[in-house]
């Protein structure tokens, strides 16, 4: 009898962790997923126009839409003197620095107008709010100082990051990109794009490792069915830290077959771009007859050198450490590129950042700290107000 009780309860504990495990199993399988042999000619699409811009391109391909070498024409529009580009970083709850800048930058009439907007993670959150402009600024800070943990979040299982793909299930963050970016905000952005104006999300092909480059704008302005959830998507991937937030899956075809993409973080793979291929800005800013140079403004959300700070000796502290380290490595290398390419190409680049003066600290333990991003803000407001935000020399 003792046997069979043991039996019966070895049973009982067998049946409920399959059961427990197949509740918790993913319903995307890899066999609809996009493979190694046809990840690069999977398109969101068909494409019914040959001269239409293309929804998205890979990390390494030039905008080569963006200047057509046979008439010296480009579909963008500047009325300023030269053809300015904002490029927006990543950095979780630092965004609030960026948000600061911004909103100072509008305050004192001196936002330029930025033909080009690129956004990464917590860029991509800003960009489109500096992309449309006008009254959206203001709605900017509204925005993204009024993300908290409950809002974004949500409820927290750790286990899940064991089993499933992150310890949140990302509903929350997903309805807060809904609201924010919603159908009139994305018909905003389409107005934009057709007067002559892009903005570029990146988010990480999980599966390929690769930065993919969303032409935002041209989505907004399409006759796509599903453009508005295809652009959430977008924001959300571009957002969705890695066992923190789950990936995106977003639908493609290939050769007429219906596939699924993993979608992540765009921070995996950059933190910040401006152009992909090396694609060279003049071409663009010749073409508009501009006499002045090609303008690049970069706001990275975060610091370009790590602070000094002593470690315990224990997996949580070492490993968060090793992984704030390789950030902003990261950030360097890739701020170093665009020095390099405008020094060859003689853009005229400057840059903002968090420097070591900031000492805002944090009242919680949240990831968006109220107290800290108000600070951020006022710290990103207050340098353009002073005369400090742009620099043109890495620390």
């Amino acid at each position: 009898m003792k046997t069979f009780n043991n039996l019966a309860k070895f049973m009982f504990i067998t049946l409920f962790i399959t059961l427990f495990i197949t509740a918790c199993s993913t319903h995307h399988q890899l066999d609809m997923r996009v493979d190694e042999d046809n990840y690069k000619s999977a398109q969101v699409a068909p494409v019914t126009n040959k001269a239409a811009e293309p929804y998205r391109f890979w990390g390494d391909e030039q905008p080569a839409f963006l200047f057509d070498s046979a008439t010296n024409t480009t579909p963008l529009v500047s009325a300023a003197d030269s053809l300015n580009i904002l490029v927006l970083s990543g950095g979780g709850a630092n965004g609030a620095f960026g948000t600061g800048v911004i909103n100072a930058l509008y305050d004192t009439n001196q936002f330029p107008e930025y033909s080009i907007v690129t956004g990464i993670s917590a860029g991509s959150m800003i960009a489109p709010f500096a992309f449309v402009g006008g009254d959206q600024i203001p709605r900017l800070k509204e925005a993204m100082l009024g993300i908290n943990d409950k809002e974004v979040l949500g409820s927290r299982n750790f286990l899940n990051a064991l089993i499933k793909d992150a310890f949140t299930n990302g509903d929350k963050l997903f309805k807060t990109v809904e609201h924010l970016y919603n159908a009139e905000m994305i018909e905003k952005i389409a107005q934009e794009h057709n007067k002559g104006r892009r903005l570029f999300i990146g988010t990480t092909h999980f599966d390929s490792g690769e930065l993919v480059i969303w032409n935002v704008g041209a989505i907004a302005a399409s006759n796509l069915a599903n453009k508005n959830r295809l652009i959430h998507q977008i924001l959300a991937a571009s957002s969705s830290i890695p066992e923190v937030f789950p990936p995106q899956f977003i639908q493609v075809e290939v050769d007429g077959e219906v596939k699924e993409e993993l979608h992540v973080d765009g921070g995996m793979n950059t933190q910040m771009f401006a152009s992909t291929g090396n694609f060279n800005y003049n071409l663009v800013n010749n073409a508009l007859g501009k006499q002045q140079k090609t303008t690049i403004h970069i706001i990275r959300n975060g610091v370009l050198k790590a602070t000094y700070k002593p470690l315990r000796d224990k997996g949580v502290d070492l490993i968060g450490r090793s992984l704030e380290t390789l950030l902003v490595q990261q950030t360097r290398g890739d701020l170093y590129r665009m020095l390099y390419s405008s020094e060859i190409n003689q853009y005229d680049l400057s840059f903002t950042y968090i420097e070591h003066e900031f000492d805002g600290e944090k009242a919680t333990k949240q990831m968006f700290d109220q107290q800290y991003m108000q600070a951020l803000y006022k710290y990103g407001y207050d340098k353009v107000i002073n005369n400090s935000v742009w620099q043109k020399t890495v620390p």
